[in-house]
């Protein structure tokens, strides 16, 4: 099946359509974020923080970091400090193991209410169409602004509680296309 995907400019996000289901609505979504970027988990952090219903149960730098968390392995062997997170903010270009290892071992696992959305800085539409294809629910370029991060916090927060479809993520400007095979 030929599904057009679109390659956003930051602030809006393509959504992996076969990946999209229906959560139980909560009123606290825990969020595991990964990147190697201290700067850029500091900003996730202040946005995240601007939120009635997110935060940030963990940071790690690495794949390694998401595996371990996800597994419940070292440091994070306590479920109770630890718990597994219902939304996954990850890079994709990260040492030791990167985000699209993640993705190829995610496919392996069973966790069923987890969210997985890929926040990078990649602009490489191969890049966009493998993520969605290893099963992330959505691909997002970092975005620049303080105002742009917060609303594309804002716009997670409300897909997480299913005031918002894939269809109010459309781009209002004009972007590159990808065919998804």
């Amino acid at each position: 099946m030929n599904a057009s995907i679109r390659l956003l400019p930051a602030g809006h996000m393509s959504t992996n359509l076969n990946n999209v289901k229906s959560k139980s609505v909560k009123n606290q979504y825990g969020v595991l974020v990964a990147d190697d970027t201290e700067a850029d988990r500091f900003l996730l952090r202040k946005a995240v923080a601007n939120t009635a219903s997110l935060q940030i149960i963990a940071e790690v730098q690495d794949g390694t970091g998401v595996v371990a968390y996800l597994r419940g392995k070292g440091e994070f062997g306590d479920r109770q400090r630890f718990p597994i997170p219902d939304l996954l903010l990850l890079d994709l270009n990260m040492p030791r193991m990167d985000g699209f290892k993640v993705l190829e071992w995610l496919r392996t696992q069973h966790f069923n209410d987890l969210t997985v959305v890929v926040l990078t800085g990649s602009l490489h539409p191969e890049d966009l169409k493998r993520a969605l294809d290893l099963g992330a629910h959505r691909y997002q370029v970092k975005p620049r602004s303080a105002e742009d991060r917060d609303v594309l916090i804002l716009a997670l927060e409300q897909y997480l509680h299913g005031v918002s479809t894939p269809a109010h993520f459309a781009a209002s400007k004009p972007s590159r296309s990808v065919v998804n095979s």
